[in-house]
């Protein structure tokens, strides 16, 4: 039995969404259930219902047995016991804009779109930030696939201050098998970053990390912190580099929050630029023409250089690379010379450093 009731005609400025209460009486099958698993075999018409959910609202109080709140998930019903459940009001979905961004297409298929994010754009809409961000832009490519009611999906995340590759799925199923691949060995993410200070030839960070700030987020290296590894490798730290800056390839062996920022910075190599995970004393350290160009930086010097993958739909191997931004390439990150960004490989490090 469901029940809708809604506020008083008087009550200006309160929400006209009715409040469904669904109520049902404890029968012969609820005896030997408990009563999370009672309010779902119920409910089972309800959608995204679940055990989690159910938790949820009595966590809420918005289950009630025979008038009486509290109960806990794991308590029993008894036969004629009068059960109401109070559903929460569902949440409004945003309709975000499509906007004409000039986001460059680094591969596409009729499953897949990979982009080259530039460094100062949001990846998806926020509560503060509605427009500009890369997703607003993704909804207007998508008015161009063939398939009239794809939607876009990020399968992974990159920082606002952060350019470079980023994997999008045109469909749910997509998104979910890109996913699963992406969060396992067959897949790799390498990243350039122009750190700060004198890193060795290659090494392995592998400092527990865990969040140590949230407005804005931040992580740090924490005892019990989630188990992180990036994997390092020095590719310059002379001319054309400016002066106490080095060039490193970052493979991911994890993908944490901020993790390659965090752990260069615990390591000793804080990304120059970096407004948040950064070391005033390394910094003093630079030479004034330097440090000059690294405060003229908007961001963290960290770039997003190559997604290699085999492809969610086909198997086939997907290996896509990101041209260098100027603003990179000013401090000396160029595919010429005598490092050429086309043989780069993600590889394992060999010295570890944690």
């Amino acid at each position: 039995m469901s029940r809708a009731t809604g506020p008083e005609s008087g009550d200006a400025g309160r929400s006209t969404a009715p409040v469904v209460e669904r109520q049902f009486v404890a029968d012969r099958g609820d005896e030997r259930l408990r009563l999370d698993q009672a309010v779902m075999r119920h409910l089972a018409d309800e959608p995204g219902v679940s055990r989690t959910r159910v938790q949820r609202w009595l966590d809420a109080g918005l289950i009630s047995v025979n008038g009486r709140e509290g109960r806990r998930a794991s308590s029993s019903l008894r036969q004629g016991d009068e059960v109401v459940v109070t559903l929460p009001t569902p949440r409004v979905r945003r309709v975000h804009a499509p906007e004409a961004l000039d986001v460059p297409v680094l591969y596409e298929d009729e499953w897949l779109v990979v982009v080259n994010k530039p460094a100062g754009m949001v990846a998806h809409p926020t509560g503060r930030l509605q427009s500009g961000t890369l997703f607003n832009a993704l909804l207007h490519k998508a008015r161009d696939w063939e398939d009239a009611t794809a939607r876009p999906g990020l399968v992974h995340r990159l920082d606002r201050d952060t350019s470079g590759v980023l994997l999008v799925a045109k469909s749910r199923s997509v998104h979910a098998r890109a996913a699963r691949l992406l969060a396992t060995d067959h897949a790799s993410k390498t990243y350039l970053a122009v750190v700060i200070g004198k890193p060795p030839e290659d090494a392995t960070i592998t400092y527990p990390l865990g969040k140590i700030g949230e407005r804005p987020p931040q992580v740090g290296v924490v005892d019990e912190g989630w188990p992180s590894i990036t994997y390092v490798q020095r590719l310059r730290s002379t001319w054309p580099m400016p002066d106490g800056l080095a060039l490193l390839e970052c493979t991911l062996g994890t993908g944490r929050l901020h993790q390659i920022r965090a752990h260069l910075l615990a390591a000793g190599w804080p990304i120059a630029g970096d407004p948040i995970y950064r070391s005033a004393k390394a910094e003093a350290k630079l030479p004034p023409m330097t440090k000059a160009q690294v405060d003229a930086l908007d961001g963290q010097a960290l770039h997003a250089w190559r997604l290699v993958m085999p492809h969610p739909m086909t198997g086939e191997l997907l290996d896509v690379t990101a041209p260098i931004p100027a603003r990179l390439q000013a401090l000396g990150v160029n595919p010429g010379g005598t490092w050429d960004a086309s043989v780069a490989r993600p590889r394992p490090a060999t010295t570890p450093h944690a």
